[in-house]
């Protein structure tokens, strides 16, 4: 898909999909989880959520959730008409520019189901998802989309399902709600050798890809785009 070299334009300029600001008491109720529910499905199915399956994780989960399998093949497609002025630069070398689409730091909160309590003492952030800081650092994050991420997902499913009180104005903060990061990391540690290993092997790769920066020179791009977890080859 070709897409014209359009001026880069503010991201301000999109509409904004966020769940927002609370005042305190907050305790959100199933009816909150299906709203946000409806606002994530319309967000997937704006152009630019494409970057949404290419940042895999629980991210690329939750937007599977929204469109399904049989839209992963569209992904291929190519980049949308909005990659160029409001996506992301991933390098600029030889005069050439290169851009696809991604999601803003806000746009990921909104995945993950993210609220702000405006409390006295400064913010606090839940989420009915766990975010990228608190995923990242759990054992299930294990590059892939593992069989236990999937146990682990539909369950987490069944107690917002069957766990989530359906009352308003309850004075009990339900166990199945929104969490802090903080709340996260304790609930997905599992095994925590496991953030070790990772770590292990994402320097590992890297230390491979800049010893063959001679070899290849497509290697400025590959090491960029490591980060997104772009691999590429050459024979």
């Amino acid at each position: 898909m070709s897409v014209a070299p359009n001026q880069r334009r503010l991201l301000s300029e999109l509409h904004t999909y966020t769940l927002g600001h609370r005042r305190p008491p907050f305790n959100p109720v199933y009816a909150d989880y299906i709203v946000y529910e409806q606002l994530r499905h319309e967000f997937m199915n704006c152009p630019r959520a494409r970057a949404a399956f290419l940042h895999g994780g629980l991210i690329w989960r939750l937007a599977l959730h929204s469109l399904g399998f049989n839209h992963l093949p569209s992904v291929l497609d190519g980049i949308s008409t909005e990659a160029v002025p409001f996506g992301e630069l991933l390098i600029g070398d030889g005069g050439q520019t290169y851009y696809d689409n991604g999601l803003s730091e806000e746009e990921v909160d909104f995945m993950c189901g993210t609220y702000c309590i405006d409390l006295r003492d400064g913010p606090e952030i839940v989420s009915w998802w766990p975010r990228p800081n608190a995923w990242n650092a759990s054992g299930l994050n294990v590059g892939f989309w593992s069989a236990r991420c999937e146990d682990w997902f539909q369950g987490r499913l069944s107690n917002l399902r069957e766990g989530v009180s359906h009352m308003r104005h309850s004075l009990i903060k339900d166990a199945n709600g929104p969490m802090t990061s903080t709340q996260w990391k304790r609930s997905l540690k599992f095994q925590p050798a496991t953030n070790k290993i990772m770590r292990n092997v994402s320097a590992a790769s890297y230390d491979f890809m800049t010893r063959a920066s001679s070899k290849s020179s497509l290697t400025p791009f590959l090491i960029h785009t490591y980060k997104f977890g772009v691999v590429w080859t050459q024979t």
